[in-house]
């Protein structure tokens, strides 16, 4: 037994001795294991940190996820908590504010029962940032916006006190949504901007977004188009780079509201219907659907109204409008609700049915009333304003219109208070109140020029000017003053107009040309300068890509795409040019020029403008001479233009000698106007007759005498315009070496064709290829041309040498005259696309087609640009502005006055129209009378006298200009100046030896 015993003990010293051994490794092994866990752990919290630091929250989530798992498994505690307090701050983030807070709460559980105490204030805290800003956005839903406020200020005071700066950001901009609604539009963009700048600071990219479009939202309402649109492009670009399709469509949406507002239709659509298709297949949200219809209903029934009058457009809003109303009401939108039912009421005024509006307008204003919906409230006080007054009962609609001022002044609602001015001006006209009725015009206009001139780009200020009645309101007035000018001839009613009258004509024209002087490459970040280039170099590239033979059409649908998508890149850019340029900041646009101005600046005895103003009931024309200044009526816009229309059938057609409509024109539009001492006549045309050759109108009834036999005759867009076109000549410093550069006869391909005619447009492009045809005459256009100058004096290129590259090479300030003899592309609805076509198939980087945006880069200094092409007077129509094409390209590039072309002329009669031209330019000559010269030689032909072959080329710009001095004239100049300073010399002497002396 003892011997067991002894045996049981030694037994358990070795067993014991045996588990002193195995128990280090064992806690050697489980150590190890904790080490790595931990580790890893260390390694995914500082990888999640990391991506933090640098914006990208998503990635972040993954690695505490991945760092959270690892604590817990390890039963680590502190790393447990850490990343749950870093998972909560990151899902407040990304907008997953519930799981933030629930993740939090978690996070404040565990601290409690692992009596962790340093953490716990942090996550109480952060616990009561989230409880003020849901409060704040709780008591904003309901309207109680002083609570609103009050919450969300204390959630920015906590997260400042803690140093928290993304729950300050957020704060800070829902914040400013509570402003908004209380109309303190100043602090909801300070607030906006101050959050950016934290956004930018912590690499916040979607907060970021927000707050961009936010200060857009802010410029929006302000009607800063230029600054609201610069803010959106912004936002939208960093919704498109973090997929948020959310944020993609209200910026797509808003940047399509602009462009309404400013009268770009088909710039607006194309944004909506982008909008429309994202709402419906990415977000499938029926209440951004509703808006989207609504909101291209409007886009079709403005472009019916100011631009197409084709029903189909009036139609297609209807349609939309409708569908808009329905989802609405299934989904009770109400604020969506009363825009389709207004919009539908001024449809239905579209098509006269005004009972029926009126029913539309009065369901909307309930509606309105009852959102207590200021700005809607006022529109529709407006719209039954006009109802109203189309039904001819002005009392009431000056009595709605003056509710719309009086609402719309709440508000300060600049784009509300010209219309209803507008409209109170219009009733008052018709009730006879003159007085009131000018007051009102006046206002309304003082409220669309405050617009116009927060506008920057000025492609924006035309279509703003054209659109929606705007220019309407400077017509009517124009027209009152008139009207008021006979019978209250001491208050200078017709001085007036006349001031009037130009500051609605050719506005933005005006403003370019002081824009083309400035020298950006001074004042702004390079960086922008660098990318404009890059952009117009990639056009190029894919300009090239349409010449490939064989080219599909679903390949050429994919380049053009890409091509607008570098567009509008380019109009991003050249906002941001602008916003941020000192030298634009600082830029003075001219002052319209006065009518006593005109007289003594701008005319001598022998000169008389002739400027049109047509208007829907009444036109007038506005004739001023150096000594004399005469206002005489003339029919609506409607019975010009289909008399114009009628008679340009007649001049473009050869086999037509019908003239007769000719002296009819003649003696409504020039002949009440004529004075006998006048040799020059310069019409600033408007509406269609920015299409009519006043030389081909007939001076005398029995016997065909054309316009031209009798005077000398240019165009310019306005009175104003020439004036700083002529300074801009004056100012010019550098004095051109040369006499001539000339392009003419260019390469189109080895398997070019022969063309009859200089006829090329944008719709006449084939599908794939681009197929232009030669024009052989052109070449020998160029060598006649070029055979009137010295050889020193003259650079001409044809064939392949006839390059874009070879243009873009050359110091274009050196010569007086450039000459074109091309292809022209003419796009009337993308005028920055409209192009001279030169040489292609070069080994170049350039696409050989030198676009208006191209031309505009140019620097000149040039007395004339010939542009020998077909069309090339043409491009986009604007009302008031008149037409934006190539000519204006070159204005702003340098040119003093350019050559046009109004209609497509057979190559040789064009060649042989410019050679004499240049004969007679050569011999001593004004641009306008060797214009004159060349057009009586071929009137006086046997073949080319018909208007057809002559009248299509005209003249814009500083014409009165003798580009070649005789050398004679010049000695006779000289030898007077010297006769007279020794004249002058003489009688100082003569007075000073010789003066009578007081006798002693």
């Amino acid at each position: 037994m003892k011997d067991l015993i002894r045996l049981f003990i030694v037994a358990l010293i070795l067993l014991f001795s045996l588990c002193q051994f195995i128990y280090p490794f064992q806690n050697d092994s489980s150590a190890s294991q904790a080490f790595e866990s931990e580790e890893k752990y260390s390694e995914h919290f500082s990888l999640g940190e990391n991506s933090k630091l640098q914006g990208d929250y998503e990635e972040s989530i993954k690695y505490f996820d991945k760092a959270l798992s690892l604590a817990q498994k390890n039963n680590y505690k502190k790393g447990e908590i850490e990343s749950l307090i870093k998972l909560g701050l990151l899902n407040w983030n990304i907008g997953e504010m519930k799981k933030s807070i629930s993740i939090l709460k978690k996070a404040l559980s565990i601290i409690k029962k692992a009596q962790m105490n340093e953490k716990k204030d942090e996550v109480s805290e952060y616990i009561q940032i989230f409880e003020f800003y849901q409060d704040g956005k709780d008591y904003r839903s309901e309207e109680d916006y002083q609570k609103s406020v009050e919450n969300f200020e204390k959630a920015i005071e906590l997260a400042r006190k803690i140093e928290s700066q993304e729950h300050e950001l957020k704060c800070l901009r829902e914040l400013s949504i509570t402003l908004y609604f209380l109309n303190d539009f100043d602090n909801f963009l300070s607030l906006n901007e101050g959050a950016l700048e934290i956004a930018q600071r912590i690499k916040h990219k979607k907060e970021q977004g927000r707050c961009l479009f936010n200060i857009g939202f802010y410029y929006d309402i302000k009607e800063s188009y230029s600054q609201a649109l610069k803010h959106y492009e912004e936002a939208l670009n960093i919704a498109r780079i973090v997929q948020d399709y959310s944020d993609e469509s209200q910026c797509l949406t808003n940047i399509g509201e602009i462009y309404i507002q400013v009268g770009n239709y088909e710039k607006a659509l194309e944004y909506q219907k982008n909008v429309l298709k994202i709402d419906q297949e990415k977000l499938k949200k029926d209440a951004f659907v509703a808006k989207d219809l609504n909101n291209i209903g409007v886009t079709y029934q403005k472009r019916y109204a100011f631009q197409s009058h084709d029903k189909d457009d009036l139609h297609n809003a209807l349609a939309n409008y409708e569908e808009s109303l329905k989802i609405a009401k299934n989904i009770v939108d109400v604020k969506t609700e009363i825009e389709a039912l207004t919009n539908m009421g001024m449809a239905y005024i579209d098509l006269e049915n005004y009972p029926e509006a009126l029913k539309y307008f009065k369901l909307a204003l309930e509606k309105a009333e009852l959102a207590k919906d200021l700005e809607e409230k006022a529109n529709l006080y407006i719209n039954i304003g006009i109802v109203n007054a189309l039904q001819e009962n002005y009392d009431l609609s000056l009595k709605y219109c003056q509710k719309a001022i009086d609402t719309a002044s709440l508000t300060g609602k600049e784009n509300i208070l010209w219309e209803a001015h507008f409209e109170i001006a219009n009733a008052y006209m018709r009730q006879g109140n003159h007085e009131k009725s000018l007051e009102n015009y006046k206002k309304s206009i003082s409220f669309i020029e405050k617009i116009r001139s927060r506008i920057q780009l000025e492609e924006l200020k035309a279509s703003y000017l054209a659109s929606d009645k705007r220019i309407e309101a400077y017509q009517n007035l124009v027209n009152l003053l008139c009207k008021l000018s006979d019978s209250e001839p001491e208050k200078l009613h017709n001085v007036e107009a006349f001031d009037y009258l130009e500051r609605a004509k050719a506005r933005a024209f005006l403003d370019r040309l002081e824009v083309s002087q400035v020298n950006v490459s001074q004042e702004v970040d390079i960086e922008l300068l660098n990318q404009e280039e890059d952009k117009m170099k990639e056009i190029s590239g894919l300009n090239l890509k349409l010449f490939t033979p064989g080219l599909g059409k679903e390949q050429e649908k994919s380049i053009k795409e890409q091509i607008r998508i570098r567009e509008e890149q380019i109009e991003a850019l050249k906002r941001k040019i602008r916003l941020s340029s000192l030298a634009y900041a600082d830029l003075k646009y001219p002052q319209i020029i006065t009518l006593e101005q005109a007289q003594k600046q701008m005319l001598d005895s022998k000169t008389a403008f002739f400027e049109y103003c047509l208007g829907k009931e009444n036109s007038y024309a506005f004739v001023i001479t150096k000594r004399k200044f005469k206002i005489f009526p003339l029919p609506s816009t409607k019975e010009i233009q289909m008399q114009v229309a009628e008679y340009l059938k007649v001049i473009t057609d050869k086999e037509n000698h019908d003239f007769r409509l000719g002296y009819e024109l003649f003696t409504m539009l020039v002949l009440p106007g004529l004075d006998e001492k006048i040799e020059k006549l310069v019409f600033i045309p408007d509406d269609i007759l920015h299409y009519l050759p006043f030389e081909t109108l007939l001076s005398q009834k029995d016997r065909k005498r054309w316009l031209i036999e009798d005077y000398k005759i240019a165009y310019t867009p306005s009175i104003s315009s020439l004036r700083e076109i002529i300074q801009h000549g004056r100012l010019s410093e550098i004095k051109p070496k040369k006499d001539l550069l000339a392009f003419g006869d260019p390469f189109f391909g080895s398997d070019e064709e022969v063309a009859s005619a200089r006829d090329t447009s944008e719709t006449s492009r084939p599908v794939g290829a681009f197929n232009v045809s030669r024009l052989e005459h052109s070449g020998l256009e160029v060598e006649k041309i070029a055979s009137l100058f010295k050889k020193t004096k003259i650079d001409t290129f044809k064939r392949k040498e006839a390059s874009e590259e070879k243009l873009k090479y050359l110091n274009l300030e050196d010569y007086k005259i450039l000459h074109f003899a091309t292809h022209c592309l003419i796009d009337d609805k993308k005028p920055d696309r409209s192009s001279i076509v030169l040489s292609i198939g070069n080994a170049s980087s350039e696409d050989e087609i030198l676009q208006m945006r191209e031309v505009f880069n140019l620097k000149l200094n040039s007395d004339l640009v010939t542009l020998s092409a077909c069309q090339t007077g043409l491009g986009q129509f604007i009302r008031g502005e008149g037409i934006e094409g190539l000519s204006r390209a070159f204005f702003y590039a340098g040119a003093s006055s350019v050559l046009i072309s109004l209609w497509a002329v057979h190559d040789q009669a064009t060649s042989q129209f410019m050679e004499r031209y240049y004969f007679h330019l050569r011999s001593s000559n004004s641009i306008m009378n060797a214009l004159q010269k060349t057009k009586l030689e071929m009137i006086n032909s046997d073949i080319v006298s018909h208007p057809y072959y002559w009248a299509g080329f005209i003249i814009t710009g500083n014409s009165d200009k003798i580009i070649y001095p005789s050398t004679t004239k010049k000695l006779i100049l000289i030898f007077s100046l010297f006769c007279l300073a020794a004249g002058i010399f003489y009688l100082v002497i003569f007075k000073k030896f010789f003066r009578h002396f007081p006798s002693l």
